[in-house]
């Protein structure tokens, strides 16, 4: 039996190298592909910027520690300015077990961040996918703005501080627009309109994403445009 030790720990340990190396050639060639796009659309590409840590509010922002935005792509889409990028922050949890041994994990936490300059600043307008959950405690808050679509209300949590912008922005127009993209979580932050998810992105979902927030941006009606830029 005591020889079988060295056996499985030598196994063991040769997998965990393998995992690493594939995960390593498996970003290598993900940021090989970004570079490659960025080059032939006339776009820039970043492995790192850190200024993107502070650029925009609300979770996932501002949490954890060892945040880092990576992968950066920047350019324009339907002639707005945008900035696609992966991003991450670490979490730490200490768990006891009965015998008085205590153990420390480090948890990544990554993300997909697509934002688009919206052109002038916007009240924090944000649209999530529905959950029974967070549909029950929208409505026990009046938090969740009910608009005159039952399926759109359905489908998506809608909040914002400001309820006739909401409705403004989500006429029915822009409902059915949306209803197209059921799973997609987006907002506006400041000047830029964003779609935030769990995970990381590949080069389809970038052009999928920043198709659907131009369409989203020239739904807007005319008159919220004059509003929020002050004419």
């Amino acid at each position: 039996m005591s020889a079988l030790i060295p056996a499985v720990f030598g196994g063991f340990l040769l997998l965990v190298v393998v995992a690493v190396v594939v995960g390593w050639l498996r970003a290598k060639r993900r940021r090989e592909g970004f570079a490659a796009l960025a080059a032939g659309r006339g776009w820039t590409y970043t492995e790192q910027d850190q200024t993107l840590l502070d650029r925009f509010a609300g979770a996932p922002f501002g949490e954890g520690e060892d945040r880092e935005a990576s992968n950066v792509l920047r350019g324009t889409s339907d002639g707005r300015p945008f900035v696609v990028f992966d991003y991450r922050y670490v979490t730490t949890s200490t768990t006891t077990d009965a015998e008085g041994h205590t153990r420390t994990e480090r948890h990544t936490h990554p993300f997909s961040v697509v934002a688009v300059n919206a052109g002038a600043v916007m009240p924090a307008l944000s649209v999530t996918p529905e959950g029974m959950f967070s549909r029950f405690f929208g409505r026990l808050t009046n938090s969740d703005i009910e608009l005159e679509s039952e399926d759109f209300n359905r489908a998506f949590r809608v909040t914002c501080p400001n309820r006739r912008f909401a409705s403004d922005v989500l006429h029915p127009r822009m409902m059915e627009l949306v209803l197209q993209w059921p799973e997609m979580a987006w907002r506006f932050d400041a000047d830029s309109l964003l779609a935030v998810r769990d995970g990381s992105h590949d080069i389809p979902e970038i052009d999928a994403k920043l198709a659907a927030l131009d369409a989203i941006l020239d739904t807007v009606p005319d008159f919220v445009w004059k509003e929020v830029r002050g004419r």
